[in-house]
């Protein structure tokens, strides 16, 4: 294995890249040396325990998708970037890696010499990134150094300007500048904020909301979600017949929902522990950083980092997403388009939820119902609309899953749209 492909697993690794910048601000500190290793070490550690709660949320969810399909017979594209993405590299895998490399070092860059301060800290979804304005340039004909060129300018542009553009609403959700969000859901979350501040009363938080003394167990974020998981699971296997029992295995379908319930409330409650962790060390180390190397820049962030502000619109964000969601898709049968996604928890789970915390920020109770709602409706329309844009099969990489992160979106339909604008004007092949 060499040297380049060491540094591109290391990079794709989101515990690994920020342990790094933490050794870096610590060491520009000039801290001794049990300071950069404890500092070091908390930091991706507090980043591994969140992955960890990650992981277990999004395997449930998984399940769930797969009972859901199999439960009213659903059929259409999935979306997961991991998938999509996976499936190119066969294909592009060195231009992507190039270009996530390259584009990186361009992030870095474009904080020291512009007023967009914010270094891009959240590893897996630059790779994400990479893959969609890659292959947007491959299907342009591009190859070689300028797309690596190309793609890694557009990337570290990205990467820059994206939490820029989120900050005014991050603000507002955190009450302070210490950190961004950075994050390929940039545009649902931005519009979350502007459903909020459309349709809200800012004043009204979702988590100053009272409840009947019996239901007030359920502001509690590990009871709520537990229960909500359970009639998630519940409700979909009642109609899967035999479907549940073959995705239970060797337990009774019973046990098997019940636990993949709990499973999913207990990721979210090692989400917000290993964020609590990682985020307390790595503020303080980020200062060398944002003071040596790149002055006064600010570290753009995985989402979850903001599920602490506001954990019931979380859990609010969660059902509204899945209504809506679930209204996108007939509205994509309605309209006829291309393809319809059938419900990713993933997204919903990372992106509505998030969406419904920035809507509380802005428009408060109202504002966190509606943006999760509103966000859940669009995602599969704008999905089906763009999947067109980036033709799988046409490049060997034939799949069943499509990109879900609405940033991908955006910039690679900008890189292709303008790359055609240019062939068409120069007369280009």
């Amino acid at each position: 294995m060499n040297v380049l492909s060491i540094l591109l697993q290391l990079l794709t690794i989101p515990a690994i890249l920020v342990g790094i910048v933490a050794l870096l601000g610590l060491l520009l500190q000039k801290k001794t040396g049990t300071q950069v290793i404890l500092g070091t070490t908390k930091t991706i550690l507090g980043f591994l325990i969140l992955n960890i709660g990650v992981s277990a949320t999004v395997g449930a969810l998984g399940n769930f998708d797969k009972l859901f399909t199999a439960a009213f017979g659903v059929t259409g594209i999935y979306f997961d970037d991991n998938l999509a993405v996976g499936a190119m590299m066969s294909e592009i895998g060195q231009q992507v890696g190039l270009v996530m490399v390259f584009g990186f070092l361009a992030n870095i860059l474009f904080a020291r010499i512009t007023k967009a301060k914010y270094i891009y800290l959240t590893g897996h979804k630059v790779w994400h990134m990479a893959g969609g304005v890659a292959f947007a340039l491959v299907t342009l004909g591009m190859g070689g150094i300028p797309l690596v060129v190309i793609g890694a300018l557009t990337l570290g542009l990205y990467m820059v300007l994206q939490p820029a553009i989120l900050q005014r609403f991050t603000r507002q959700v955190i009450k302070s500048d210490e950190f961004a969000v950075g994050h390929t859901m940039g545009s649902v979350y931005l519009l979350g904020s502007w459903i909020g501040q459309l349709l809200g009363k800012k004043e009204s938080s979702i988590e100053e909301v009272k409840m009947p003394s019996q239901l007030e167990a359920f502001r509690d974020i590990a009871v709520a979600f537990s229960m909500i998981m359970f009639l998630m699971f519940a409700i979909p296997a009642i109609f899967a017949g035999d479907a549940a029992a073959e995705l239970s295995g060797s337990q009774h379908p019973v046990v098997w929902i019940i636990l993949q319930g709990l499973t999913a409330a207990g990721g979210i409650l090692v989400i917000l522990q290993g964020v609590r962790m990682f985020i307390g060390e790595l503020i303080p180390a980020f200062r060398g950083v944002a003071e040596k190397l790149v002055p006064g820049s600010i570290p753009a962030l995985d989402c979850p980092v903001v599920f602490p502000f506001a954990p019931t619109g979380v859990v609010v964000g969660l059902v509204t997403g899945f209504i809506g969601w679930l209204i996108g898709m007939f509205l994509c049968n309605v309209l006829n388009l291309a393809v319809v996604p059938v419900p990713s928890m993933i997204a919903i789970m990372f992106g509505c939820t998030t969406a419904a915390v920035y809507g509380n920020a802005t428009g408060g109770a109202r504002g966190s119902i509606a943006a999760g709602f509103i966000t859940g409706i669009l995602w599969p329309i704008a999905g089906a609309l763009f999947y067109p844009v980036l033709p799988f099969s046409e490049y060997g990489a034939a799949t069943g899953a499509g990109l879900m992160t609405p940033d991908i979106y955006i910039v690679a339909s900008l890189v292709k749209g303008i790359g055609l604008l240019i062939k068409l004007i120069f007369g280009l092949g």
